[in-house]
């Protein structure tokens, strides 16, 4: 078994945005000179944001985040893999094209250190999900033929028409 399930990674993810939206509420300076951000920006070429800790757009932001939590939170709860299997996937994609017009760009409300230390971030749980959720859906269907394989086996044998008789 692994040590990393994706629901685990999904959690961590959850609880890792609930931090950035309270830290965007209370003290909005602590993320915008977070090291990381700040080592991100600049190993990138990108602008570092410079911010006041009473700009309203960290509210707004803070309440997008935390709707992406909830958003999260219900089929994690619910255990819909489904879900998971055909968003991870697309959010993959979004935030990869985002992170390059981050880097290609020079249009700074978008092309900042806090965006791409965000996308950074995002690409790499992101993916960590989508690798164990294949995972996961490997070892779901060797359990399932292991479990099965007696009937499939019979069905596909029911099912073979020999060639060339008269029919």
């Amino acid at each position: 078994m692994q040590f990393l399930t994706a629901k685990t990674v999904l959690y961590v993810r959850l609880a890792g945005l609930t931090c950035v939206c309270f830290f965007l509420l209370k003290k909005p300076q602590i993320l915008v000179n977070a090291n990381i951000t700040v080592l991100l920006g600049r190993a990138m070429n990108l602008p570092i944001v410079q911010a006041t800790p009473s700009n309203p757009l960290f509210g707004v932001l803070a309440v997008a985040i935390a709707l992406l939590v909830v958003g999260d939170l219900v089929p994690v709860l619910a255990d819909n893999v489904v879900y998971f299997e055909t968003l991870v996937p697309t959010r993959l994609l979004f935030f990869f094209v985002l992170a390059s017009f981050c880097l290609v760009s020079d249009y700074a409300v978008v092309a900042n250190n806090l965006v791409f230390s965000y996308l950074f971030l995002e690409i790499w749980l992101n993916f960590l999900v989508f690798n164990n959720l294949r995972d996961e859906k490997y070892y779901r269907a060797k359990e399932y033929l292991e479990t099965h394989g007696a009937e499939l086996r019979e069905m596909a044998d029911a099912q073979v028409m020999p060639i060339g008789e008269d029919r």
